[in-house]
This record gives structure tokens, sequence and C-alpha cells, in this order.
């Protein structure tokens, strides 16, 4: 008797089988997450976040500052969206963006830009109080100003 026809099987599926039974704990998808982080989310949110860990299908990010945290939860749809279609599954399902101090120093930390010294304006005689000190707000406030 013959032995029935055996169809070819996908590379892909006998691949993630392997993987499965390689890497129970997922660790080749956090690879692949940091991999892909950069690429995903763009230069300068990837200069301020770092792939902290994958639990349970969530990705956990750490930024050093709050107001990128709020930043990144109003972008999250379209950052989970980006990740999924890059990755080609669900091993990511979900994304939480923690406080925390970044660990690799490989992308240069903004600095602030040295400005000049801008010098006292010398006003003319001003008779109105009111106006004159209107005029000084103004004044000291354009001097604050960044440029």
């Amino acid at each position: 008797m013959k032995a029935p026809k055996r169809h070819p099987e996908k590379l892909s599926t006998t691949l993630e089988a392997l993987l499965k039974k390689l890497d129970p704990d997922g660790r080749f998808d956090i690879a692949r997450l940091i991999r892909l982080w950069p690429e995903l989310v763009g230069p300068d949110i990837a200069r301020r976040t770092e792939v902290g860990d994958l639990k349970f299908h969530t990705a956990v990010i750490r930024s050093s500052s709050a107001m990128w945290i709020q930043e990144l939860n109003l972008l999250k749809p379209q950052i989970l969206a980006k990740l999924r279609e890059q990755m080609g599954d669900d091993s990511v399902r979900d994304i939480r963006f923690v406080r925390g101090a970044l660990s690799r120093r490989s992308h240069p930390r903004p600095r602030a830009v040295r400005r000049e010294i801008r010098s006292a304006i010398k006003l003319p005689e001003i008779k109105d109080p009111e106006l004159k000190r209107a005029i000084e707000s103004l004044i000291e406030s354009w001097g604050r100003a960044s440029r």
C-alpha cells in the first residue's frame, strides 16, 4: 500500500513551531521589538524611550519624562497598529509606558543651546506709570523667550 500524499508545509509554520519549542519565554519577541522600536516610532521618540520588557503580550516602554509618557499614551493606538504590522503577529497586544532611567547612551542627549545675553533696552522717559510697567513687562518676557 502507498503512503498518503503529503502537501508541502509552509516554512514559516515550521519555523514558528521550532521557535516556540526553543524559546518558550518569548525572548525572541522582545529582541524583535527592541530592533524594530527605533524605526517604528522615529528618532525623536526612540531617543527618549527604551524597551524595558515584554510581559504577557504587553510591551513595557521606559521614558525618563512624564511629559513624554503622556504624549506616548495619546499615540498608543497608532504605535500599536504599526507594531502589529511590522511584527506580523500578535506577540505585542498592548503597550505600557512607565517612568524610569534609560540605560543606554548610544543616542546623544538633547543639549540646551547657549543663548547670547540680551542687553537691556534704554527706554525714553514715560510719564504714565501703568504704560511704563506694561512696556517693561513686555521687554522682560521678550528677553526670556526662546529663539
